[in-house]
């Protein structure tokens, strides 16, 4: 999502007038496509995402998950994912839905938490992104760095690296909590409605501080360092993937049935990881364009496609779920067993795992 698409969008002006004590000012309407798109037909779509990233959360932390570190990765992202939809939520759908149902304590109850969720937002964001690119580089060392993986993607190495991206995204959206305030509370014309008026603080306005940020060091971390990982390091990973089922079709490998099943395994596993990555690129590809729009001051073309954007991050935020079913047996499994299990919870009827049937002598 733009880091302006939403904080600029102060929803209203001070007027030097009082009613009932408070000062009147006047309520900016959102324009007609991104009420309906990111207040009605979003809600659909987050609530289906916040849902999958749930299930994703419960699944990549069973102990038969946890063992095999690459769902590390994958267990920060839905996480991170569930925070970016849920803030997304409070910052994009419900002020817009507010307005379309004339439901304006939605809308009150939006801008009071803006301040805090559009920070929380911005965090998971910079962790999805970079969480990406490890674990796209923890794949590209398995791959094409078969000899060195014990060593360079030992279970200490991987933590160091997962609690790196996280206390790096962390720091670098510090100032985001210092980017907006609520300065007071103001009796909305026309609709009449007192509202509280969100306002950008100090350190949002000056302009040494958006040049820095936002036209320099938002643009290299979020788009074109993590891009330019992302394609190269992808694209010698299916380029390994094609050499080495070239190699082993040479060899015969398929007659061993067992080391069939293990590089099926394999590259499934690295298929889907390509697969997020792709949806990654794909959903975020706009964001880039609405970056670099803002930069020359293309403001219509900004302006028009920055609902559209934020609906892409999202569905890039709610589509993973599909990727894992896709590809992932052990996902596959696991979710069936899930869903059985609240099925048999609603149905008040008893439900029992036969013990061994569940990933037996496999290790994820």
């Amino acid at each position: 999502m733009s880091p302006d698409s939403e904080i600029n969008q102060v929803p209203s002006t001070v007027v030097p007038e009082n009613k009932n004590g408070l000062e009147v000012c006047n309520y900016e309407f959102y324009g007609a496509t991104e009420n309906w798109l990111l207040g009605v037909f979003a809600l659909p779509l987050i609530f289906l995402g916040l849902l999958a990233n749930a299930m994703s959360i419960r699944i990549f932390s069973h102990r038969y998950m946890r063992q095999q570190p690459i769902n590390w990765y994958l267990l920060i992202l839905a996480i991170s994912d569930f925070v970016i939809l849920s803030s997304a939520f409070f910052v994009l759908s419900m002020p817009r839905l507010g307005e379309v149902l004339e439901f304006w304590k939605a809308t009150s109850l939006s801008y009071n938490a803006t301040p805090i969720m559009y920070a929380l937002m911005t965090v998971a964001q910079t962790v999805s992104v970079w969480m990406t690119v490890a674990m796209s580089l923890h794949r590209f060392v398995g791959v094409c760095l078969p000899f060195k993986a014990a060593t360079v993607l030992d279970t200490s190495n991987v933590k160091k690296l997962i609690a790196t991206v996280l206390i790096f995204s962390f720091l670098f959206n510090t100032t985001k909590f210092f980017e907006v305030y609520i300065s007071k509370v103001c009796f909305m014309i026309p609709i009449n409605v007192e509202l509280p008026f969100l306002q950008q603080t100090y350190l949002r306005e000056n302009p040494l501080y958006r040049k820095i940020f936002y036209e320099w060091a938002y643009t290299l971390v979020m788009f074109v360092i993590p891009f330019s990982i992302l394609i190269v390091v992808n694209t010698m990973v299916i380029v390994a993937i094609h050499r080495s089922r070239r190699v082993h079709a040479k060899l015969n490998v398929y007659d061993d049935g067992t080391r069939k099943q293990e590089l099926a395994k394999e590259i499934s596993t690295s298929i889907m990881l390509v697969a997020i990555v792709l949806a990654f690129l794909t959903c975020n590809t706009l964001a880039f364009v609405i970056n670099i729009m803002e930069k020359f001051e293309i403001r219509d073309l900004y302006v028009t496609f920055v609902p559209w954007s934020n609906i892409l991050v999202m569905v890039q935020s709610s589509v993973n779920v599909c990727i894992y079913c896709l590809f992932s047996d052990k996902y596959k499994q696991l979710l069936f067993y899930y869903l059985q299990f609240l099925r048999c919870r609603r149905k008040n009827e008893s439900f029992q795992m036969i013990p061994g049937s569940f990933f037996p002598n496999e290790v994820p």
